[in-house]
């Protein structure tokens, strides 16, 4: 190697800004270029506030970022970067959507339709603002013609001298709305979860439609049974009501009838449990004879009679002598 103050310079710059070039343009690719994501286009008929570097959503979830916004012809040219698992559809929209009070915005994308999307651009016919400020002019300037300027300029004035005397109490709340936009921000991935996990239970509640449409029916037929059953009840209260009224008027009707009648029966019941003793001793003499006619015609339509010496005492005397009676 030659020594430095031995080499040419011009080549020697030329050399270092030809590294510098390459330095830079692999910077800017590297800057310019999304790895694992993959670039479309969008067609708006303005931007309606989209700024570069804000976020694309996908069902409520960030899943890119806008890359670029450049005019072209009569409407707006959207360029973004959306994760590469992500396949947009031939029927694929987009909309511009407002994220916060202060005025961030974030691009929805929709992704519709089988097969792929023709040159990786959504046409405008398939794209939406949130307004359109020449719409609103249009349609504004009739009631802006009808206006009083006078009274306009009253009201104005008045209006200014309400908001400079609350104007101590308007600055908090200016303060606690960009806290809350702020808040709002910071927690977008929760709030992206929230209204995926909203859409599968929604997604769940279409797929089981069916089900609760039948079982819903089947409730009908529940409660109509019920009716039905309640109609019953109401007849049979009716009824018993009916019948208690009556067995009250036939007890206050036969009342003096009936107190004599269980007089008597009482005295009757007195006379049979002071005969108890009787009857039963009748009841066990009997016994025995029941039970000798009984064996005697044992054998047929005839009473035998059999007489050995010595002869045999009856079953009472047999008791008698045995000491068991």
């Amino acid at each position: 190697m030659k020594p430095m103050n031995e080499r040419n310079p011009l080549r020697v710059g030329m050399v270092t800004l030809v590294v510098l070039g390459l330095i830079g343009a692999g910077v800017v690719f590297l800057s310019v270029t999304s790895f694992g994501t993959k670039s479309y286009t969008a067609e708006l008929e303005h931007t309606a506030g989209l700024r570069k570097g804000e976020d694309v959503q996908v069902h409520g979830v960030i899943s890119g970022k806008v890359t670029d916004i450049e005019i072209e012809k009569d409407h707006v040219l959207v360029s973004f970067a959306l994760d590469s698992d992500i396949d947009l559809g031939a029927r694929s929209s987009a909309t511009v959507k407002v994220a916060t009070l202060l005025g961030t915005h974030y691009l929805e994308v929709d992704p519709e339709g089988s097969g792929a999307l023709a040159g990786d651009r959504i046409p405008m016919e398939r794209t939406s603002v949130p307004y359109n400020l020449q719409d609103v002019l249009e349609a504004g300037s009739d009631a802006l013609d009808e206006l009083d300027p006078e009274l306009l300029a009253k009201a104005l004035t008045t209006m200014a001298g309400t908001l400079g005397a609350s104007k101590e109490e308007i600055g908090p709340a200016l303060e606690g709305v960009a806290r809350l936009s702020e808040v709002v921000t910071k927690r977008s991935d929760q709030v992206g979860e929230l209204l995926q996990a909203t859409r599968t239970v929604t997604d769940q509640l279409s797929d089981s439609s069916q089900d609760i449409v039948g079982l819903m029916r089947q409730t009908n037929l529940v409660v109509g049974e019920i009716t039905a059953r309640r109609q019953a009840i109401s007849r049979l209260l009716r009824e018993t009501t009916d019948l208690s009224t009556a067995l009250t008027a036939i007890v206050t009707a036969t009342k003096g009838k009936v107190k004599p009648a269980m007089q008597d029966l009482k005295t009757v019941l007195r006379s049979l449990n002071g005969q108890d003793k009787q009857l039963k001793a009748l009841l066990e003499d009997m016994a025995p004879a029941v039970r000798y006619v009984a064996n005697a015609t044992g054998s047929g339509p005839f009473l035998p009679l059999y007489v050995k010496p010595p002869a045999i005492p009856a079953d009472d005397s047999m008791c008698k002598l045995r000491g068991t009676c």
